[in-house]
């Protein structure tokens, strides 16, 4: 929070005389909803060298949507030019959301054994995504990161300092309280991680996917600096594919998601259905 202060300052110095300054907001209490994203394992075939193949699927995910309270979240003091706030701790809740369909479409490019390709999806917002790694006869891995942007509701109760000030370095201060219930803004959130296949006989994959999501990437709520980070939530994929008439793909398999500020995991089923071409 001292470092996003820092910058506003200088904002402040270089861009007016007078602006809208960091201030910042505490949530006392308040519940996030937390779209989770689908599994991701790659092609999950192996492709021929100096080829390119495109991949169009469409999952189905049965939902385990809960509320889940976040441990050990507290605010960070927030600094105005006139009043300040003490840290406190923090009430608050992820509404996890597994969405029951997604589609995405992905273009993979191989070059010898390298892997690489761009894709994107709805989960149910659009989403893009890149992959990297390497590809050849019984073996696939890879990394791969994926930037979305979606409507998320929220509940909170979150007082506020607002900083008004002027190339001075001086100013004034209001604060206020923002309670809102069922609100919603539109945020980016962001998907990280790894991915193995192993290619067995008779065209069937065996695959797994690390994963760390964060479904509010920039923490702000209404413009104010949040006193807070939001957890990632990590998640772990382990399943099957089958690969037939050479251009269809079926998976089957289970998602384990879990985050260090909430003691319980929680798991749903992913079937996926692919046509490559």
């Amino acid at each position: 929070m001292k470092f996003s202060r820092f910058i506003c300052f200088f904002g402040i110095l270089l861009l007016s005389i007078f602006l809208d300054g960091c201030g910042g907001v505490q949530v006392h209490r308040g519940s996030f909803e937390a779209l989770v994203p689908d599994a991701y394992v790659g092609p999950a075939i192996a492709l021929k060298n100096d080829s390119n193949m495109r991949k169009v699927s469409i999952s189905a995910r049965i939902p385990n949507n809960k509320r889940l309270h976040l441990d050990g979240i507290e605010n960070d003091s927030v600094e105005g030019f006139e009043y300040s706030f003490e840290p406190t701790e923090a009430d608050i809740y992820y509404d996890f959301k597994i969405f029951p369909v997604t589609a995405s479409y992905d273009y993979y490019v191989k070059k010898r054994a390298m892997l690489g390709g761009i894709g994107f999806g709805f989960n149910p917002y659009p989403y893009f995504r890149f992959t990297g790694g390497f590809n050849v006869h019984y073996l696939e891995m890879g990394a791969f990161m994926s930037i979305g942007f979606g409507r998320v509701t929220y509940s909170a109760y979150a007082p506020y300092i607002k900083d008004q000030g002027n190339m001075a370095g001086a100013g004034t201060s209001t604060k206020g309280v923002i309670e809102c219930d069922e609100c919603y803004e539109f945020k980016f959130n962001g998907n990280i991680g790894l991915y193995i296949n192993a290619f067995l006989p008779n065209d069937f994959t065996i695959s797994y996917s690390i994963s760390a999501y964060n479904p509010w990437l920039y923490s702000d709520l209404q413009g104010y600096p949040l006193a807070f980070d939001f957890p990632s939530i990590f998640s772990q994929y382990f399943g099957g594919s089958y690969l037939f008439a050479r251009h269809f793909q079926v998976s089957l398999g289970a998602n384990v998601h879990w985050c260090d500020s909430f003691s319980e995991i929680i798991w749903n089923v992913e079937s996926k259905f692919s046509v490559l071409f």
